[in-house]
């Protein structure tokens, strides 16, 4: 079992079902028209997100990523798109000690990531990185784990796949299984809306989006 992800061919593949084609985009027109924008797309993984905002118009997006392996040829050669090698917290951190420099973003952007790094802390720092209105977008789950694994089964072309989730105090506990292919462990915090609600209010005006299981967060720079 691996806490890491792997690199990112062996990711779409078991993690197949979150490539709908279209949940970068619509989770992106959340923050509005992006055409000559700074996005910021934190834990950006293999970079659908931070190519999704290059075709809505983005003048410039920044990736950040603590894992290379993560990131495919495509987006590193892409012109368009500067890459940091790092975790979230820590680059935020470090960004904002520099942000005298008066370059901040736009639209601060985390795709399916924030409960590997969101707190009380980092939102602040997310906020100071943000120009005036600007936006913070990010989607999480909205469904509190039980303690008792829950056994997810569904199968996509020829694969079958399996996911098991259970929580252990307040941290989430998840094995992604693929046919012919090795088993994905990771574990990442539960947060609650209520908990998202208490660390982002002080800095931002917060609109919620629920589809299901998933909710999109809006959360506008006062």
């Amino acid at each position: 079992m691996n806490y890491d992800y792997p690199d990112f061919e062996t990711y779409r593949s078991l993690y197949q079902r979150f490539y709908d084609g279209r949940s970068s985009k619509v989770l992106l027109e959340l923050a509005g028209d992006l055409t000559g924008k700074r996005v910021l797309d934190l834990c950006g993984g293999d970079g659908r997100l931070a190519l999704a905002a290059l075709q809505l118009g983005a003048q410039e997006v920044a990736l950040v990523e603590r894992q290379e392996k993560m990131i495919p040829p495509e987006v590193k050669q892409n012109p368009g798109i500067k890459i940091y090698l790092g975790s979230a917290g820590r680059w935020l951190g470090e960004f904002v000690d520099k942000v005298d420099q008066k370059i901040t973003f736009d639209c601060i952007a985390c795709q399916q990531a924030v409960n590997y790094w969101l707190n009380q802390v980092f939102a602040e720092l997310v906020a100071k990185a943000l120009t005036t209105k600007g936006s913070f977008i990010f989607n999480t789950f909205n469904q509190k784990p039980t303690v008792e694994p829950q056994v997810k089964q569904y199968v996509i072309g020829d694969h079958a796949f399996v996911e098991v989730s259970w929580l252990v105090g307040d941290w989430v506990e998840h094995i992604q299984v693929r046919s012919g292919m090795k088993p994905h462990y990771t574990s990442f915090r539960w947060l609650s809306p209520e908990y998202l609600t208490q660390i982002l209010q002080p800095y931002f005006d917060v609109t919620v989006k629920t589809e299901g299981s998933t909710s999109l967060y809006r959360c506008v720079k006062k």
